[in-house]
């Protein structure tokens, strides 16, 4: 054989496959856990030593609704620790039937945190565009007015996490199962759909009551766009960013940055 017939392809020293991209690992879960170990720490922390008051203990809705929910099953032993606890275990066990390797990527959490503060722009963007219009004022609550920039932080953080927890990765679930699986729609209106259910019931939670017991359109329009916003990144990005993105809106609005 006529050896100059012969061609040969040279194979690049380091090939990293599409696996490998930033995209995809920042959605993985044990990437994800990594990358909120941070938060989850905080917000422990800030139940001890930061939210608690002669009345109790600031926490949200989504957090007591979860513990309540658990409490039906007698699993209470966790305390205020009890939704903590179920976002790890959650992602230890994605992580697990993932089949995936117990490496963590951490080249994207750096990335994932930039990202995360980048896309939390136009939801400061879209606050101020309504409040030009339809005032916001006071959502925050009493009990937020009389906390100090870390209390207030610690509740930003709880609010990104166990609000997502809700409303993204639990009602996108059930509404994404239900129309796709049950229901035989396709993937992309599967997804559509609950992401505006999503942003309705995450509308819904919010006080949109003014003191004479009037709705604010303002509030509302908001929450709703806000709600697809968040709706839209966790599909599109995933829970480690949507919760990220979350919180740090939340510090900004309660420490006054936005």
């Amino acid at each position: 054989m006529n050896s100059k017939a012969v061609k040969t392809t040279r194979v690049p020293e380091e090939v990293h496959p599409p696996e490998d991209s930033y995209w995809l690992s920042s959605r993985r879960p044990l990437n994800i856990l990594v990358f909120l170990a941070p938060f989850l720490l905080f917000y422990e922390i800030g139940l001890v030593f930061l939210l608690r008051e002669d009345r109790g203990t600031i926490t949200n809705l989504a957090h007591e609704w979860i513990i309540s929910f658990m409490g039906v099953f007698n699993v209470d032993f966790f305390g205020l620790s009890l939704p903590g606890f179920i976002v790890v275990v959650v992602l230890l066990l994605w992580h697990v039937f993932s089949l995936e390797p117990w490496r963590v990527d951490f080249r994207s959490i750096p990335l994932m945190l930039l990202e995360s503060l980048l896309l939390m722009v136009p939801l400061i963007v879209l606050s101020h565009m309504v409040r030009q219009f339809m005032p916001l004022a006071g959502s925050e609550g009493e009990l937020i007015e009389t906390l100090g920039p870390m209390g207030r932080i610690a509740v930003s953080i709880g609010a990104g996490l166990y609000e997502e927890l809700v409303f993204r990765m639990l009602v996108v679930l059930v509404i994404h199962t239900l129309m796709v699986d049950v229901l035989k729609f396709s993937d992309l209106i599967g997804a559509g759909v609950a992401i505006l259910v999503s942003a309705g019931l995450f509308t819904w939670y919010h006080p949109v009551w003014g003191p004479d017991g009037t709705a604010s359109m303002g509030k509302m329009l908001f929450y709703f766009a806000a709600g697809l916003w968040f709706g839209v990144l966790y599909v599109a990005r995933g829970f480690g960013i949507v919760v990220a993105v979350h919180a740090f809106y939340d510090i900004a609005v309660l420490l006054d940055w936005d």
